[in-house]
């Protein structure tokens, strides 16, 4: 078995991470424009955008024998996004959430560094002291097209079996696997994670759409944390995150990718 260690690999996976705080919430933030806030951040994230999302959500009402599905629009909830010039980092901040998320995830200690002046200011102007909820989403793309060698190589060969599905057959005992999802919620140590994983689509500028393994973590802890206490509980789902990757990939994989020890 692999030794479990911090690497950064050379052909990582990794299309997506974000860092999440959830917090009561602040009815100005959805009231008035944040001015203040993308005056203390604008030099590292000047492009600034606001976009709407709005939750469904389905109620079941029984009368008698009657049984009546009730669709409902939950009310819309305002983003205001601040964007790096390249692009490549977003600040987003709404009534109920302050977040960073990235496109061009190096390091750990990188995204911490680039949030500590959003996260003050934010406590700074809305006089904000504890979060509800913390939690640190990655999303990998696994393509075997860009791991030497690996094109061809079952899915069994490189995932660990809590992840497969239906991909843990082998290709004598199922000729093709068009779709396989899972979805599952389990607790570590007290750490939260909320996973999904399959097969998907990737598309990429200038190539053709590819094949991957998709997997899709969500590791977070509910309940107050002080403002002091935030970078302990980020520091223990960074961790976990870290300990959860490599327990679902095999030697295999993780040799693919290049491994580089980080000191």
């Amino acid at each position: 078995m692999c030794q479990i260690e911090r690497v950064r690999y050379r052909k990582c996976p990794l299309v997506e991470v974000a860092y999440q705080l959830n917090f009561p919430t602040i009815l100005s933030i959805e009231a008035e424009m944040p001015v203040k806030f993308q005056d203390e951040i604008r030099k590292a994230f000047p492009q600034y955008q606001m976009q709407t999302e709005q939750e469904n959500e389905i109620t079941v009402n029984i009368t008698g024998e009657d049984i009546n599905p009730m669709f409902r629009h939950s009310p819309v909830r305002k983003l205001h996004q601040f964007i790096s010039e390249d692009g490549m980092w977003k600040i987003t901040l709404a009534k109920n959430q302050l977040a960073i998320s990235t496109l061009k995830y190096e390091q750990w200690e990188d995204m911490m560094r680039r949030f500590e002046k959003p996260l003050k200011a934010f406590s700074e102007v809305y006089d904000q002291s504890y979060f509800e909820r913390v939690g640190l989403r990655y999303v990998d793309a696994i393509k075997r097209s860009e791991l030497g060698g690996l094109v061809g190589v079952e899915w069994k060969e490189l995932i660990k079996p809590h992840l497969l599905g239906c991909l843990s057959f082998s290709q004598e005992e199922v000729e093709k696997v068009n779709l396989s999802t899972l979805r599952a919620e389990i607790v570590m140590d007290g750490t939260s994670v909320r996973i999904s994983s399959g097969l998907g689509i990737i598309n990429t500028d200038n190539k053709e759409p590819d094949n991957a393994f998709i997997l899709d973590c969500d590791y977070y802890q509910v309940g107050k944390v002080d403002m002091d206490k935030i970078g302990e509980v980020a520091e223990g789902l960074h961790q976990k995150s870290t300990e959860f990757f490599r327990k679902s990939i095999t030697c295999k994989l993780h040799e693919a990718m290049d491994p580089q020890e980080l000191k």
